[in-house]
């Protein structure tokens, strides 16, 4: 198995598992192996889902803890790459449903040169990593020795 990038770039499905008590363990594990990035656009919609979907505001302190494990990105700043994000998205060959709401977390990788940890297929066919938290848990395990 390939070993994960030094930076991983965390969407928001993975924020609110955490949140959700999923996977904290697994964020913390991997903010100790890598750097963890995210954009604010990402938190936004962590938040987002957490006090209007789950209906859940108390994970919102919860949520908020495990952001401190991750350096924020603005989206404003990821603003050149983000057409050409869009376009790759597009034409990605897993989803092939034209959305490109996650062209920021694309836009981000590219320019920190990151692997993406995400429940998304959407990023296929980009010419970026991804990583399930189970894969990279597997292979933070296997770097490290430590099962």
């Amino acid at each position: 198995m390939r070993l994960p990038a030094t930076t991983l770039a965390v969407d928001a499905a993975i924020l609110v598992a955490a949140a959700r008590g999923r996977s904290s363990g697994a964020l913390l594990q991997a903010a100790r192996a890598a750097s963890l990035v995210t954009t604010d656009r990402a938190v936004q919609e962590a938040r987002r889902r957490i006090e209007l979907g789950l209906r859940r505001p108390e994970l919102l302190g919860i949520l908020e803890a495990l952001i401190d494990q991750a350096t924020v990105v603005p989206v404003a700043a990821l603003a050149p790459m983000l057409a050409e994000g869009e376009i790759c998205l597009r034409d990605a060959v897993a989803s092939r449903n034209g959305s490109v709401a996650d062209a920021h977390m694309l836009a981000l990788a590219w320019c920190v040169e990151a692997d993406v940890w995400t429940t998304d297929r959407d990023f296929a066919g980009t010419g970026v990593a991804t990583w399930s938290t189970s894969n990279l848990m597997r292979a933070l395990a296997a770097a490290t020795g430590v099962p």
